[in-house]
């Protein structure tokens, strides 16, 4: 018996870590004080500080009639979405994939919908779900919200190269103890460091979690893909890290989630999707099944105007030919910031995380009061245990030397 309001699953709920709420704080000061530097928040700005929009995306959305814009969103998915997002993550690598596995789509509430439903849905309550130790920090509310914990390994080495060994010992380990592999990785452009792995580097893990699945223990591996548009590489090598995937065992599922709200722009309307792969038609039945039926339970469906739009993208040639060309324009806004950070950073002895793309770059700190001393001196990012995240997605080129030389003085 309690007397708490709260049922008792819930009596330990607390967010130490709110990126939206610190944002709005960063906004807030900013307002009164224009020198505030606001490196917080994983939206695309353009220079002037409005938001990076596409007008294709404007266009598409201007000419919904009543069907595309307010009725209720079919839970599988338009035909425009469903297929449109397979042939856009995929790319080049889409017939392969088609070929070898089974593959399903199911639309979800952003990219944190498709990974708050596999956590949910694909781990026994009271287990750990794998992840590297700079990560993005909502994973651990999404893990708490499903019953579950988080286990870390070290994503790097002392070299600073990506920490195979050390991910190889604790996948295993966690295998052996619970009985189940569940691993969750944020590549490329990785939040919050702006790493991007290699296709040897994917292949190399993919075997590991083939020797776990060849001892009959389930793995899935949960993959997010949120910044994959915002690599710093060409566009058509942008989606090779797929061809990794048809080494994977047919016992694996593996599920990608894709974030309409970062490609597009169109972070309030919450739109991304569950895309799950096995070579097994059993393993996907079980997937169709669970992830139909929590959508139901949970959101019911998604943004109707936003699946419209991104499917008209998707299905209607010169639209997605504009967007192309403005998203590779966004890529430039970004290259341009990251150019000048890591040039001023090398001439202040900044030292910076490997940076292979999207909206973050890292800089490690022994500094356990970085935060509040950075906002003493006008700039706001997000902390983290042993880390700050900087998002130069929303930091204006002027702003960037005045920028690095404060980091320098507090980490």
């Amino acid at each position: 018996m309690t007397n708490h309001i709260v049922g008792s699953h819930a009596l330990t709920k607390h967010m130490e870590s709110n990126i939206l709420k610190t944002s709005q704080e960063a906004k807030a000061a900013k307002a009164k004080n224009p020198s505030v530097i606001d490196a917080t928040v994983g939206q695309l700005n353009r220079d002037n500080g409005t938001l990076f929009r596409y007008v294709a995306v404007e266009r598409s959305l201007n000419e919904l009639n009543d069907q595309e814009m307010y009725v209720y969103a079919p839970v599988n998915g338009t035909k425009n979405f469903s297929e449109g997002a397979i042939d856009w993550v995929f790319g080049r690598n889409k017939d392969a994939i088609l070929k070898n596995f089974q593959v399903n789509v199911i639309p979800t509430t952003g990219g944190s919908g498709a990974l708050s439903n596999t956590i949910y849905n694909f781990n026994d309550f009271g287990q750990k779900v794998l992840i590297p130790n700079y990560y993005w920090t909502p994973y651990e509310n999404i893990a708490e919200e499903a019953n579950l914990g988080v286990e870390t390994f070290r994503m790097y080495d002392d070299d600073y190269n990506f920490n195979l060994s050390d991910f190889e010992r604790k996948a295993k380990e966690l295998a052996t103890r619970q009985g189940r592999l569940f691993f969750l990785m944020n590549d490329p452009c990785n939040n919050p460091t702006g790493l991007c792995l290699s296709t040897d580097q994917w292949r190399a893990m993919i075997g590991v979690l083939n020797e776990i699945a060849a001892k009959d223990i389930p793995v899935i591996l949960l993959h997010d893909i949120a910044y994959i548009d915002f690599q710093m590489k060409p566009e058509e090598q942008s989606r090779d890290i797929f061809t990794s995937y048809l080494d994977l065992d047919p016992r694996i599922l593996a599920v990608v989630a894709f974030s309409g709200s970062k490609t597009f722009s169109m972070y309030g309307f919450r739109i991304g999707a569950q895309i799950g792969l096995s070579k097994s038609k059993s393993v996907m039945d079980e997937f169709r099944r669970v992830g139909d039926y929590s959508v139901r339970a949970r959101f019911s469906s998604v943004s109707r105007p936003a699946m419209s739009v991104i499917g008209r993208i998707f299905a209607t040639p010169d639209l997605r030919t504009c967007f192309r060309a403005e998203l590779a324009e966004a890529r430039e806004v970004l290259r341009s910031r990251i150019a000048l950070f890591q040039h001023h950073a090398d001439l202040e002895g900044l030292r910076y995380l490997p940076y292979g793309g999207g909206f973050f770059i890292g800089v490690e700190t022994k500094n356990c009061r970085i935060f509040e001393d950075l906002v003493a001196d006008g700039v706001y990012v997000i902390a983290m245990p042993g880390l700050i995240r900087i998002a130069l997605s929303s930091v204006n080129l002027e702003e960037i030397p005045r920028l690095v030389k404060i980091l320098k003085k507090n980490v």
